[in-house]
């Protein structure tokens, strides 16, 4: 990770850089080019869109890292009323939560009992649900969790991993084990070089490992990166093995890489988007603007108050 990357998450996690980032015109203006807006209606009409342009989706209700019960199970709530419009309007989209969100930092168990809830009334419609990867001080709490569900009988419940993490080609092969489908990422959270890569290259090749092993070897594989190489990579491997392209899944970012999207969808590979809602879109907004340089300009004039 760069060291302006890593200065600008640490600024940007200052309660007061949020609140006056939150409060100001041109970065909710910004923030909108990642995020399909603040209510689950927004989330909707953005997955109606991407269906209508080939492309499924996954709905994305944003916060993290909640501290009661409560809060949790009105995230639940919400979550549970997605799962309920997008059978009701027959769309294309599963589901992408934070455990940490269900109240996984202080009490695993509430967090089993949410998530199982939701994944219970999401496989009535064969949707998908992601477990979505946080900070390292949470991973191994989130690939249990993932092993846990699929235990107690949520075989549509997957999880998302992180390249950059050292530990992650062996998450691969266990939660690929314990039957899950897995999205690969590259990573966006700031950690130390002793539990994750920190050059590109190093990021690059773990993924490359971990892609081809679960081309391999995984059950419904969905390779979620934007980056050009990485994506014929995994296109080439894919032929090369004989994957069907019915048989794994692209993902990208909302907002991200459109042109890229198209001509994925155009050449018959398949497309899924990661779609955020929610009013707590700072944390999601920040990262974002922290993986490319090229957005750090958005960032500093929204900071200024341009």
């Amino acid at each position: 990770m760069s060291v302006l990357r890593r200065v600008l998450l640490a600024v940007g996690s200052n309660p007061l850089v949020e609140r006056q980032m939150t409060t100001r015109a041109l970065a909710r203006r910004i923030a909108l080019r990642f995020i399909a807006g603040e209510t689950l209606e927004d989330g909707l009409t953005a997955v109606r869109a991407e269906a209508a342009g080939g492309r499924t989706a996954t709905l994305d209700f944003l916060g993290e890292a909640v501290t009661s019960a409560t809060a949790a199970r009105a995230a639940q709530g919400t979550i549970l009323d997605a799962v309920t419009r997008i059978t009701a309007d027959a769309l294309p989209s599963g589901l992408s939560i934070k455990p940490t969100q269900m109240g996984l930092r202080f009490d695993p168990d509430l967090t089993s009992e949410l998530l199982g809830e939701i994944a219970g009334k999401a496989a009535a419609d064969d949707q998908h649900v992601t477990l979505d990867m946080e900070g390292s001080d949470v991973t191994e709490a989130t690939v249990a969790l993932c092993e846990r569900l699929r235990a107690a009988g949520h075989a549509n419940v997957g999880c998302a991993l992180q390249a950059y993490l050292r530990r992650t080609e062996d998450d691969v092969e266990r939660l690929t084990a314990a039957g899950a489908s897995i999205r690969l990422t590259k990573g966006a959270y700031a950690e130390p070089p002793d539990i994750a890569f920190p050059t590109r290259r190093e990021v690059d090749l773990s993924y490359v490992r971990s892609a081809d092993w679960l081309l391999a070897n995984g059950h419904y594989p969905r390779i979620a990166t934007h980056d050009e190489a990485l994506i014929e990579r995994a296109k080439r491997t894919a032929i090369r093995l004989g994957r069907s392209p019915e048989d794994f899944e692209f993902q990208m970012l909302y907002g991200v890489r459109r042109e890229l999207q198209g001509r994925l969808i155009h050449a018959g590979w398949q497309l899924r988007v990661y779609i955020p809602f929610g009013t707590q879109w700072y944390p999601y907004f920040l990262r974002r603007i922290a993986e490319r340089p090229a957005n750090v300009v958005f960032f500093l004039r929204a900071l200024a108050g341009s």
